[in-house]
């Protein structure tokens, strides 16, 4: 069972990791976005990101921060 959660949260890790915002955008200057509290709700009113992405709503809420976002994608 414990090789079970630890193979489970390897695949999720590989899965968010594989996402690379910076393949596809130029960088996000994420201290910025954190000074204004920016989140994927700021993304989306600023930048029209829901027209561009479909994210998984499960792991991303509304009030994910720019900081977890570059966390996991590699935004910075």
């Amino acid at each position: 069972m414990k090789y079970l959660a630890m193979i489970a949260a390897l695949m999720f890790a590989s899965s968010a990791f594989a996402v690379d915002c910076v393949d596809c955008h130029e960088a996000i200057n994420v201290e910025e976005h954190a000074e204004m509290e920016a989140n994927i709700e700021t993304c989306n009113d600023c930048h029209s990101f829901a027209d561009a992405h479909e994210l998984d709503a499960d792991l991303h809420t509304p009030d994910l921060t720019i900081t977890e976002c570059a966390d996991c994608h590699g935004v910075d």
